[in-house]
């Protein structure tokens, strides 16, 4: 796995990190949910987040809820986000190198604006249980044995009465989201995400925290503001966590084209009141006709 250099650095060469107890295989980072449209910002200053905002899932392996809640609770994971091309090959658009004609100096810009480390969210039970993955499995199936008909049957019984179904919809979880991220130039682009745990023993200076897991993004579009009408009202996802206690800037979007149609278009009552003042104008009319006959 490649790693992350820490924000603290000097100019003495990068040192190993020193091992680490973490069962860092067993760990996988799932994106929840993945980011579809934004809105260019060149200046920077009218930004539009992506919609919807990422949100991604730490999975353990062989999930245990005894042995690996601790896991979830931890407040020393952290996920980094960067912008990357459509084709992934390891390079990083997150900001742009440039020379200006007059100097030597090179400029940097960045591509990706906004907040690109979270920490994670814990949640006692999942925010969209209909949608909640399973953790994976890699432990191999135990050879049948002569009772395993009467595990198959209890099993079954167990299945037909509801019991011990979708158990994964009621686990607790640790999420992280991203929504304050931007881009500045319309194009098409995936993100890259980092899972790291800051333990002591790789806080060290002059030293890289190891990858532990990486996942990327599915393509989505940045386009400039007269193309950008594709904001969506929030999903189940970020309402639960939102009622979980998932604070600014993640907030509650009604859709900017349901707003539009709302605002556009007439109420019924306004329809029966246009209606009625035809109906009486048209009354009026004919009484008219019949004094002047």
């Amino acid at each position: 796995m490649p790693s992350t250099l820490l924000p603290l650095t000097t100019s003495a060469p990068l040192l190993a990190a020193p091992p680490s107890t973490l069962p860092k295989e067993r760990f996988v980072l799932y994106l929840r949910q993945q980011p579809r449209a934004a809105r260019a910002g060149p200046d920077g200053k009218d930004r539009r987040t992506i919609d919807p905002p990422p949100i991604l899932q730490l999975l353990i392996k062989d999930f245990d809820l005894e042995e690996d809640g601790r896991y979830l609770k931890g407040r020393d994971w952290v996920v980094h986000a960067k912008l990357i091309p459509v084709e992934p090959s390891g390079s990083d658009t997150s900001s742009i190198k440039s020379f200006a004609h007059s100097s030597k100096e090179e400029n940097v810009t960045r591509s990706l604006l906004g907040t690109m480390v979270s920490s994670p969210l814990y949640c006692s039970d999942d925010p969209d249980p209909e949608n909640a993955p399973k953790h994976p499995t890699t432990k191999p199936s135990p050879p049948p044995s002569p009772t395993m008909r009467f595990i198959q049957r209890a099993s079954a019984t167990s299945k037909s009465s509801g019991k011990g179904q979708d158990a994964h919809k009621k686990l607790p979880g640790a999420f992280f989201i991203f929504a304050d991220l931007s881009v500045r130039k319309a194009g098409q682009y995936r993100l890259e995400f980092r899972l790291m745990k800051m333990e002591p023993s790789v806080l060290v200076q002059n030293s890289a925290v190891p990858t532990i897991s990486t996942v990327i993004s599915d393509i989505f579009d940045v386009v400039n503001a007269k193309d950008f009408d594709q904001v969506r009202p929030s999903t189940k996802l970020v309402k639960g966590l939102l009622d979980r206690g998932a604070g600014f800037p993640l907030k509650l979007k009604k859709g900017l084209r349901e707003g539009q149609r709302r605002r556009h278009r007439p109420s019924f009552d306004e329809d029966v009141e246009d209606e009625d003042h035809d109906e009486r104008d048209n009354t009026g009319d004919e009484d008219h006709e019949d004094d002047h006959d």
